[in-house]
């Protein structure tokens, strides 16, 4: 008797995870939890340099999807390319999936094979099941996209975001929340966990400080000198894990230009 196909091996049309977003930017909010992903959604694309059907919401924090990372990088690059090579194919729906991405132009290889894993378990949106062979595609592109350009995407944020914050389009505490949204690409979040940004540990605030002095901020005047270098309005008592690495790789990318 033939073996019953399942979703892991059958051809299906793609469920773009980019419309989840997409949906909040599509016509006139009608509810407040729409005007508030609508008001996330446009900020982030805005600094990101993207179109708003790049961004999905998920646990009330915005994250760039894999729309979003392929514009980025056809930004950079027109000609990029993608070679895989599969370690591992599902079979059924408990199965695992493992494939390796590579970014490429022409004969010119970008980054080395990058790993994307995906099994029913790092799956927790229950409509996903089954497409473990796609995910673990696309967690091996984004990784991939990131690999190349992770660094080149950060700094254009974070120079667009000292931009709207000088002319005082953007909060710190927003700055603070659309800053996460490339720590990971949306395919790689769990969106059924209840996500929240966490008070910066105070050997991470001990650490900016420690930095700042190092670039010649006298003792005590940490927070004047950081926001002078960054143009991010700093509080140390309230500054939250994403602002502090913000923060961070701001006075760094100074250190560098010196």
């Amino acid at each position: 008797m033939a073996k019953k196909k399942t979703r892991a091996i059958v051809k299906v049309k793609e469920k773009n995870l980019m419309w989840a977003g997409a949906k909040a930017v599509m016509g006139k909010p009608t509810t407040p939890k729409e005007e508030v992903e609508r008001k996330w959604i446009t900020l982030t694309s805005k600094v990101l340099n993207i179109s708003p059907f790049g961004v999905n919401i998920l646990g009330n924090l915005p994250y760039i999807n894999k729309l979003g990372l392929m514009q980025k990088a056809k930004q950079y690059s027109s000609g990029v390319g993608f070679r895989y090579d599969w370690v591992k194919t599902s079979q059924d729906d408990t199965d695992k999936a493992v494939c390796k991405c590579k970014i490429v132009i022409g004969p010119k290889e970008l980054t080395d094979w990058v790993i994307g894993e995906c099994s029913p378990s790092s799956m927790k949106m229950s409509t996903l099941k089954g497409y473990q062979n796609h995910m673990a595609q696309t967690r091996a592109r984004n990784r991939a996209i990131l690999e190349a350009f992770g660094v080149r995407i950060h700094e254009e944020m974070m120079e667009n975001i000292a931009k709207l914050y000088a002319k005082k389009e953007i909060t710190e505490q927003e700055a603070g929340k659309v800053g996460e949204a490339v720590t990971a690409s949306a395919e790689e979040i769990q969106p059924e966990e209840k996500q929240k940004a966490l008070f910066a540990e105070n050997k991470k605030v001990d650490e900016l400080k420690k930095i700042a002095r190092e670039m010649g901020a006298k003792e005590g005047k940490e927070q004047k000198f950081i926001e002078s270098k960054t143009s991010i309005r700093v509080n140390f008592e309230t500054m939250t894990d994403v602002q502090a690495r913000l923060v961070k790789a701001e006075l760094l990318n100074q250190q560098v230009k010196k």
